[in-house]
């Protein structure tokens, strides 16, 4: 999309922050106002705008996007759809599938991730079953019960941190531990991608795959930086 504004600017509006093209506010991709009880929020999301040359570029515009996803799909129908989502992941979560070979992968991966299954369970009364080898593994309905109930209760912005963490990572477990804040960018980037990591200084680097390493961790730490601005 060709850029079609000249100003950019962050101001107060009834209800909170907005941000101004030429002067008008926008909207979300649903039409809805993009209203941010953030200032800090509303001055990055700015900058973001500020930040476009000759064309729009949306992929450039993460913490935008995290936005209109609180706004349009975390207070909106999708909500529910992004639940089951979520808990499809907690049903065979990442950190609950260890390889029985070869033996310094399997030490790296509960180094990973039997602290993070012990804090789920101590936090929240969680108890997740792990398995090790190829094989699937249920989990008790009690656990996903508690877990679904977690998210229930999430308000909008916590509720987006996590659908997209949980979709980065490809563990809901990972999601919530980044959103309580018990792991970092770097601690998250790590539990998620043991496997890759271990693979890279196995067999060398690979760049197909040091790219998609480097993504994960680009958009964790979007991910953080929207949850460190949002309530500010």
């Amino acid at each position: 999309m060709k850029k079609f504004y000249k100003t950019v600017e962050a101001g107060t509006a009834p209800g909170g922050y907005v941000i101004r093209l030429d002067r008008k506010p926008i909207k979300t991709p649903l039409q809805k106002p993009l209203i941010l009880t953030s200032e800090k929020l509303a001055v990055a999301i700015a900058q973001e705008w500020q930040a476009q040359k000759e064309n729009i570029v949306p992929a450039s515009m993460p913490l935008t996007q995290l936005a209109n996803t609180m706004i349009d799909k975390a207070r909106g129908d999708d909500r529910i759809l992004m639940m089951e989502d979520i808990i499809r992941y907690a049903g065979s979560d990442l950190v609950c599938y260890f390889g029985d070979r070869p033996a310094d992968l399997l030490e790296r991966q509960k180094k990973n991730w039997l602290p993070l299954l012990s804090w789920i369970n101590d936090e929240f009364g969680i108890e997740l079953s792990y398995v090790t080898g190829i094989q699937y593994q249920n989990q008790p309905d009690e656990a996903v019960k508690k877990f679904e109930g977690l998210i229930k209760n999430m308000d909008d912005a916590d509720f987006t941190i996590m659908q997209d963490v949980t979709a980065i990572t490809g563990s809901a477990v990972i999601a919530l531990a980044f959103l309580k804040m018990h792991l970092d960018v770097e601690a998250a980037y790590e539990a998620a991608c043991v496997d890759e990591i271990y693979q890279l200084e196995k067999w060398g680097e690979d760049k197909p795959a040091r790219d998609r390493l480097n993504k994960i961790r680009a958009d964790l730490a979007t991910a953080g930086r929207f949850q460190a601005l949002v309530r500010v």
